[in-house]
């Protein structure tokens, strides 16, 4: 007898950020039960950033989605702060329903879904074997996009990474930017 078990999504992290007036924990969890809604079209959703500001009597609220390594934003203004959300996540919902039915349309896979089962696979093979010395203290899963070096460079630039791993588009392998500095970062290659 097979039960059908419905898919469980994820939503891995909620920032908020809100410069000048702090939102109330009310505020809070109405944003996190509609973003909620959000975690429908993806197996996981990796980050979300919710800035909100008070400007002129205007509620502005913008999120920032990171799901199957792919960046969504957009951003409201409203009378009320319950109309900016209500919207910023209606017009995000559009955007990611796009996206998936763009994925589906090419017959690609969500990664998100790709590397879930892979990691299903190696969970099972490890429980048979005990770990050998050295040990990992924490796994860090990064979907790699196909960009080119300018455009990685930008993304490692928005995100405020000290480390940033991308698939090079132009040179077909796996780099990572690693910062020196704000503005100034080494480039590590793959070669093999």
């Amino acid at each position: 007898m097979s039960k059908s078990r419905r898919k469980q999504v994820e939503i891995v992290d909620v920032t908020f950020r809100s410069p000048h007036q702090e939102l109330s924990e009310s505020e809070k969890a109405y944003v996190r039960r509609k973003l909620t809604k959000l975690a429908r079209f993806f197996h996981k959703i990796w980050t979300l950033e919710v800035t909100y500001e008070l400007v002129r009597g205007q509620h502005r609220v913008a999120v920032l989605v990171d799901a199957d390594g792919q960046k969504f934003h957009h951003d409201e203004t409203g009378h009320e702060f319950r109309a900016a959300v209500d919207a910023v996540v209606q017009k995000l919902e559009h955007q990611l329903a796009r996206y998936k039915e763009r994925l589906q349309k090419r017959g690609r896979t969500p990664r998100e879904e790709v590397i879930e089962t892979a990691l299903a696979a190696s969970e099972t093979e490890s429980e048979e074997t005990p770990a050998p010395n050295p040990t990992i203290r924490r796994t860090v899963r990064v979907p790699l996009k196909p960009m080119s070096l300018e455009e990685a460079l930008m993304q490692a630039e928005l995100e405020g990474a000290t480390a940033y791993m991308f698939h090079d588009a132009d040179a077909r392998r796996y780099c990572v930017l690693v910062r020196v500095e704000k503005g100034v970062y080494d480039l590590i290659e793959g070669i093999g």
